[in-house]
């Protein structure tokens, strides 16, 4: 192997790994089995998952990872250790995957014999320990009324011109239950039946959206609305949505120019305008593009209708991103026991547009460089967030390298697999920023 770096304009370093062309076809290795089996729901937070290879893999070469879909910027960490001859990887969760979250994995890699090798796969974890006592201890039921807003400027916000005017009804079951079913009984007496999450069992949902404000008021009334649960111990209980709880103003974010260019190394301070009548009893609730959520209405946590910022700390965000975000004013009220929760709500919410600015980027470095018979494989060193592109030439002409991997890394290393290896006896790489 031989290694040479090159300093050009705009480029960093280009690493040039020789070898010999393989002659003969590898046969194809895959994944025979895996578990927690392949859209498992339900797993524990604190599983192994266990790949069993159909022929003994190169270790150096084969690397596994774990994706959280529903907090990408929370990349799982785990440990690895090698059985069976290298045919068995099992990979332990540390710390143990977040509860309720869904997590994507990856294998990439080379059997012993320089077979190529990727795969993926999804499984969701348990919202709690199934216990009764993890994530959801009681079930809870909620009811509301929604008046959507845009803010694309300084300005006030606007009524969405889709779907203005929007009602929910969740009910999210204790950790220790089953249903079969769920459904809503309307104060006009019209039944509606409630949604399973595919994902999340113990949730049940209906949501409904209309653009005319008479027909949105008459089809869900003010009143008392009966949730029926089917199970094995059925459950019949009533969230009373009273006409005293009056529609919240739109929020208005008071800070948007500045939110438009967020500096993501540094904390930033979200600001809006007053709830108008506001008070300790009710509630607000940020939503940062699903990677910064303030707690859910009628949670411990969650911020008081008196509240007019959040604070943002840094590093939360991807510099150069653009995040879908919103804010709403909730005016509630809750009421719990020992076995069940309810929740009655109005609320607005203004969905708006954070912006952040390109992040400091760090010197680009290929380095550990690796080969097997079928893969050249190296890793870049980068900064986090930082866009970059790895570019590939057999010849290091004007106009020969083409793109290989665009990406922007959560960490501060990507691991770059080539499988041309079986094919060039030489190739040249480099790394440079993003566009």
């Amino acid at each position: 192997m031989k290694t040479r770096s090159i300093l050009p304009r705009c480029y960093f370093f280009a690493l040039l790994i020789t070898l010999g062309v393989l002659s003969q076809a590898p046969a194809q290795v895959i994944i025979s089995s895996v578990t927690p089996a392949r859209g498992a729901i339900g797993v524990s937070p604190s599983a192994a998952v266990v790949f069993t290879f159909s022929a003994p893999m190169d270790q150096a070469a084969t690397t596994a990872g774990f994706f959280d879909t529903v907090n990408p910027v929370n990349t799982p960490t785990f440990t690895q250790v090698w059985s069976g001859g290298d045919t068995v990887l099992t990979c332990t969760p540390s710390p143990a995957f977040t509860a309720g979250h869904g997590i994507t994995w990856f294998v990439s890699g080379t059997s012993a014999i320089g077979d190529d090798l990727f795969d993926t796969g999804t499984f969701t974890i348990a919202g709690s320990t199934g216990t009764g006592s993890g994530t959801n201890k009681i079930t809870t039921f909620s009811v509301g009324k929604i008046y959507s807003y845009d803010q694309g400027s300084s300005a006030a916000p606007v009524l969405d011109s889709l779907a203005p005017y929007g009602f929910s009804a969740t009910t999210s079951l204790a950790s220790n239950r089953t249903a079969s079913s769920v459904t809503l009984t309307l104060p006009n007496n019209a039944v509606s039946n409630l949604t399973q999450n595919p994902l999340h069992s113990e949730s049940f949902f209906l949501f409904a959206t209309f653009t005319d404000q008479t027909a949105f008021n008459t089809t869900f009334p003010t009143g008392n609305y009966q949730f029926s649960v089917l199970s094995t111990t059925n459950q019949n209980v009533t969230v009373n949505l009273p006409a005293s709880l009056t529609q919240p103003n739109a929020p208005h974010i008071s800070n948007f120019a500045p939110a438009q260019t967020v500096n993501p190394t540094q904390p930033f301070t979200l600001n809006w305008d007053a709830f108008s009548g506001g008070t300790a009893s009710d509630f607000i609730f940020v939503d940062v593009g699903e990677v910064f959520l303030t707690s859910q209405p009628g949670t411990p946590g969650a911020l008081s209708g008196t509240a007019t910022s959040v604070l943002i700390p840094a590093g939360t965000l991807a510099a150069n991103s653009n995040y879908d975000c919103s804010i709403g004013f909730y005016h509630a009220l809750t009421s719990s026991n020992s076995s069940y929760a309810t929740l009655a709500f109005v609320a607005s919410v203004t969905r708006f547009t954070l912006t952040t600015a390109p992040g400091a980027s760090s010197t680009l470095l290929l380095t550990n460089a690796s080969w097997t018979p079928a893969n050249f494989s190296f890793e870049v060193s980068c900064t986090p967030g930082q866009a970059i592109v790895v570019e590939s030439s057999a010849t290091l002409q004007p106009g020969s390298w083409s793109g290989i991997l665009s990406t922007n890394p959560s960490g501060n290393r990507v691991r770059v697999i080539d499988s041309r290896a079986a094919t060039n006896r030489s190739l040249l790489y480099r790394a440079r920023k993003g566009p």
